[in-house]
């Protein structure tokens, strides 16, 4: 997920590192997280003053590919209302879902499917 981070030009400099703007964040140490739609909401109701905040985008899944998304209406087809589903909801199952499917058969699968499209194997050396 990409998080829009908002932190104050006068505690902080513009080029701080990643990882200490999200230990700050973290520590409520005046830095504000959102999301984009937060962020877009925010703007529009005039709760951040950019002419005295820096802007950063930070992806934590840097590295990482998508394998599968989700989306309200998996839910639907699985018999669920999802007229008052927020967007919180959505990502606490979607990180259960991803757990589960960690645990049950990842491995496995990529396993099978690597060896499939040719991804070689490291050679074990023996000693």
């Amino acid at each position: 997920m990409i998080y829009i981070y908002v932190f104050p030009v006068e505690e902080y400099d513009r080029n701080i590192a990643d990882e200490r703007l999200n230990t700050a964040y973290l520590d409520r140490e005046g830095v504000e997280r959102y999301t984009l739609a937060d962020f877009i909401n925010a703007l529009n109701d005039d709760d951040i003053n950019l002419n005295t905040h820096w802007v950063r985008t930070i992806d934590d899944n840097e590295g990482y590919y998508p394998i599968k998304y989700l989306h309200a209406e998996d839910l639907e087809t699985s018999g669920f209302d999802v007229s008052k589903v927020t967007e919180s909801d959505m990502l606490r199952l979607a990180d259960k879902l991803t757990g589960d499917y960690l645990d049950v058969s990842f491995w496995e699968s990529l396993k099978i499917h690597a060896a499939h499209i040719g991804i070689p194997r490291i050679e074990k050396v023996n000693i």
